[in-house]
């Protein structure tokens, strides 16, 4: 397994821009904070499956993209696949 780097992921917020929603690419949407959203993102860097993007979501000042076209709910973990999201 490779050695674990720094992670220089960007946290999504009320102020920024959406990725390219429903284009085809896989997207896991995490928060850095969550444990039930750690779990799955842990899984994916163990399997490999950095073809898988990663999203990482602030929860106490959640996007208005994420809630009004990704997951409505609000929560994550979320994994948007073949245009269909499941939480």
């Amino acid at each position: 397994m490779a050695p674990v780097t720094q992670l220089n992921l960007p946290v999504c917020d009320s102020s920024s821009t959406p990725p390219n929603l429903f284009d085809g690419t896989t997207r896991l949407y995490i928060s850095l904070t969550c444990p039930f959203a750690q779990r799955p993102w842990i899984a994916r860097n163990f399997k490999g499956l950095d073809n898988i993007d990663l999203v990482a979501i602030n929860l106490s000042d959640k996007p208005k993209w994420y809630l009004e076209k990704v997951y409505p709910v609000g929560k994550v973990p979320s994994l948007e696949h073949n245009g269909k999201v499941k939480g």
